[in-house]
């Protein structure tokens, strides 16, 4: 039998000799209490309202002045938890229910008092468990009361999802009534995304360690994304299946725009709002790689305000300030799309230009940021003209690095701002010299067309056999008024690289056929060969532009030659072929220009409708020495017999040339052996003798 000490009891009873027996009894049962007696309602207020309590109260039910019922009122009144027994020799059935109802523990008859120890005993442990759940339970309801006032998103799920439980966080940001539990799957108050990463990684983990841990999102009501730190917890039972999950998921939204503020300061200036030297650095480095990827190169424009420091001393620095900001605007508004425009000083911009050819394209950069800041600037109620020092420097000629690139275009700037500003200068001084001539030929050529200073100039092509002419080369001539003729090996590019090439190139085709017509009237039946351009091939709409020129002068199609170099045909080769048959259904013969200088091969030809092959003059000039070149002229000749194909050799200015061509059955020629290109005018003669003697 157990010993049950340190029990307190209160009697309530006006007999000390039952007392004496009722505690008989229980340290028969193991029970030794400590315990106190009273008889009257005010020494039981007492007993219960002052010192420590009792851990049960037995009682009896009828005394002299004092009703068991009514002490027991008093007993649930003050200290309901405690246990308490009727310990009577008169209650009968009917008083012990009505007893029991009104809130006693148990009731023992003092003739039977061996069941008082067992029966205060049972009372005890339920008193002790209904502690214990009233403990677990009070500390839920705090835990929950703390869940329901935390600004962090709680949620309980089972283990297939189901929410059991979110808390008011989570249920206002989701705006989800209070009532009743949340019918729905955790899925649905997250992005897919962070559904997906639950079971790729966040449940596989909790499950193995306990918890997970890490950044996600949770899903406003308006479906906004709301970033958290979240930690997922796997709660066990005691058979060590998982009976449900926790998370806490913290909102960290004021933390990510730090963070990301953090990384704007990093990268932009705080300003203007522009990227700064950083961040500038590293997309010049970028550049550079793409550069060297490409074959082409990259540019740093370093931009000064002229005259800045007078300006924000006259001014105040809140107005110079907002002087950088315009022109920090304007000038993003100004570069191209992919090029970056940075502040890296007080009164410093730079321009990184991607992917440029030359230096006039930088050139063209800085003119239009110097005519974009033409403008004054208005800056609390005042008109501010500023004027730029602008200089660059190119990848690779000037550096190959970020910090170098920056301070050749700086040292250029300041050249120029020591020079009175207002203007622009490379590093290498020779460079601007050439971007302003390029520039300049290139507006005038713009206009030279209409004020009619471009003409065609024709080189006879022979019968290398019987020396008659067979045919024409139209060659494109430009006589500046100031310069005087211009080499098409200098406009020419120019031409190509401004998409002038297809407004000269149509000219050219119209004059042609124009020309050649009427030479054909007048009993001269000469052929005409005319260069395209790659870019003239490719256009949509090249082949319905000669045949409106073949028709618009009534010329027979079989007497245009287009000269196309190998690398217009060797560029998307389908496309190349379908304009070429639409071509041939015209009429039209086409010849490769240049050929042995590209790609070509007796494979390719061989699918393409050519007429002819243009040996270049490289290989024509040093054919009658023998050689690789002559080696190398003889193979077209007999690629192109094989084929069918006519071959004519380009630049014959020699008798030995000419004898080499004969000897390996080249069947025509041209150059300065037979004639020099010729103004229309001056090949009249020349066309009716139809024959030139070598």
């Amino acid at each position: 039998m157990s010993e049950l000490s340190g029990v307190n009891v209160l009697f309530v009873e006006d007999s000390a000799d039952d007392v004496e027996l009722a505690l008989r009894s229980l340290k028969a049962d193991g029970i030794t209490p400590q315990w106190r007696r009273v008889e009257r309602e005010s020494d039981l207020r007492q007993a219960l309202g002052n010192g420590p309590k009792p851990n049960a109260i037995l009682s009896d039910f009828s005394m002299p002045g004092f009703d068991g019922l009514h002490a027991l009122r008093i007993a649930r009144e003050l200290t309901p938890e405690i246990p308490f027994i009727f310990v009577s020799g008169t209650i009968g059935e009917e008083r012990a229910i009505e007893a029991i109802r009104a809130g006693a523990t148990d009731y023992v008859l003092k003739n039977n008092l061996r069941r008082l120890g067992t029966a205060v005993k049972r009372a005890l442990a339920e008193s002790a468990d209904r502690q214990r759940t009233r403990q677990i339970e009070d500390e839920r309801a705090r835990l929950v009361e703390i869940l329901e006032a935390t600004s962090d998103y709680v949620a309980m799920a089972s283990p297939e999802g189901e929410v059991l439980y979110l808390n008011a966080a989570w249920r206002s940001l989701a705006a989800i009534q209070k009532e009743g539990p949340p019918d729905r799957q955790m899925g649905a108050l997250r992005p897919p995304w962070v559904t997906e990463l639950m079971h790729s990684e966040a449940l596989l983990a909790s499950a193995r360690d306990g918890v997970w841990q890490g950044e996600t999102a949770v899903l406003a009501a308006d479906g906004t994304e709301v970033p958290v730190s979240q930690v997922l917890i796997a709660h066990r039972g005691a058979d060590g299946e998982i009976r449900f999950r926790s998370t806490i998921a913290r909102d960290i939204r004021e933390r990510k725009a730090y963070e990301a503020r953090l990384k704007y300061l990093a990268n932009y200036d705080s300003l203007t709002a522009l990227p700064n030297r950083s961040l500038l650095a590293d997309r010049t480095s970028q550049a550079i790689a793409h550069a060297k990827r490409i074959g082409r190169a990259c540019a740093m424009l370093v931009v000064n305000v002229d005259r800045f420091k007078l300006l924000n001393d006259s001014y105040g620095h809140a107005a110079g300030d907002s002087l950088l900001k315009l022109i920090g605007e304007r000038l993003s508004q100004t570069v191209r799309g992919g090029d970056t425009a940075a502040r890296v000083g007080a009164d410093v911009f730079a321009v990184l230009a991607g992917d440029v050819l030359r230096p006039d394209d930088v050139l063209r950069i800085a003119r239009n940021i110097r005519r974009a800041m033409a403008a004054p600037f208005a800056v609390d109620g005042r008109e501010i003209h500023v004027t730029l020092s602008v200089g660059a420097s190119m990848h690779p000629r000037d550096g190959e690095d970020f910090d170098l690139l920056l301070r050749n275009a700086d040292a250029a700037a300041n050249r120029v701002k020591d020079a009175g500003g207002n203007a622009f200068q490379f590093y290498a001084a020779d460079m601007t010299r050439q971007a302003l001539e390029r520039i300049e030929l290139e507006n005038a050529l713009r206009s030279a067309i209409g004020q009619k200073q471009v003409e065609l100039h024709y080189q006879p092509q022979i019968d290398l056999a019987t020396g008659a002419v067979v045919g024409l080369e139209a060659l494109m001539r430009w006589k500046h008024p100031e310069r005087g003729f211009i080499s098409p090996a200098l406009f020419i590019p120019i031409a190509e690289e401004s998409e002038l090439i297809q407004e000269l190139g149509h000219w050219a085709l119209m004059e042609a056929v124009q020309r050649t017509a009427q030479w054909h009237a007048a009993g001269c039946p000469v052929r005409v060969a005319v260069n395209v351009s790659a870019r003239q091939f490719r256009r949509d709409g090249f082949v319905q532009a000669v045949a409106a020129a073949l028709s618009l002068h009534d010329f027979d199609a079989r007497s245009l030659e287009l000269e196309l170099t190998e690398s217009a045909l060797i560029d998307d080769r389908e496309r190349a072929l379908r304009v070429l048959q639409d071509l041939k259904q015209l009429g039209v013969h086409i010849a490769v220009d240049d050929f042995g200088t590209g790609y070509s091969s007796l494979s390719y030809l061989s699918g393409l409708p050519v007429d002819c092959l243009k040996i270049d003059r490289a290989f024509v000039t040093q054919a009658g020495k023998g050689g690789r070149d002559a080696a190398l002229a003889q193979a077209i000749v007999s690629m192109g017999h094989s084929l069918g194909l006519r071959v004519l050799a380009e630049g014959v200015e020699t008798a030995e040339q000419l004898r080499f061509l004969r000897e390996h059955g080249c069947d025509e020629g041209q150059g300065y052996l037979f004639a020099k290109p010729l103004p229309a005018w001056a090949l009249g003669g020349l066309l009716k003798e139809g024959k030139i003697d070598v």
